[in-house]
């Protein structure tokens, strides 16, 4: 899937949500991506289960995959897998953020933090998360 497909299979869900990993810092499609990342917050992710109740969606951690049948995820569970169908290959990775108060919160390093309301940008019509967030994931590292 591309970032504009993912902003169409989400354009009614009631909650903000980021593109995020490779595409937020490929914008352009550059290079090769198997599936969209797509950051969610924690205390919204449970909309996604209802959203997306005729997709196929698993929860994955620690090498092991289950099916997410409802209620929340984790943590320290933070990733569910999702596709059309059985059938077909992963298509969004959600990623599910840590959040204090008003404020994100990088899971690997609670230190890092950013008020909500800056963690993203929208570059035409599509949200992403900053490019700064979204290599932290990439490297372990800001800069």
């Amino acid at each position: 899937m591309s970032p504009r497909a993912v902003q169409r299979v989400l354009s009614g869900l009631s909650i903000d949500w980021w593109i995020a990993g490779g595409w937020a810092l490929d914008r352009e499609g550059t290079h090769p991506h198997k599936d969209v990342d797509v950051a969610v917050l924690r205390p919204d992710h449970e909309v996604l289960r209802d959203y997306l109740a005729d997709w196929d969606l698993w929860i994955a951690y620690r090498g092991a995959l289950r099916p997410w049948a409802g209620g929340s995820v984790g943590p320290p569970e933070n990733t569910v897998w999702s596709r059309p169908t059985p059938g077909d290959e992963w298509h969004i990775d959600f990623k599910i953020e840590v959040v204090e108060g008003t404020e994100w919160v990088y899971r690997r390093d609670p230190a890092v933090r950013r008020r909500v309301s800056e963690i993203g940008v929208v570059v035409g019509g599509i949200p992403y998360l900053k490019p700064e967030l979204a290599r932290l994931y990439a490297t372990g590292t800001a800069r």
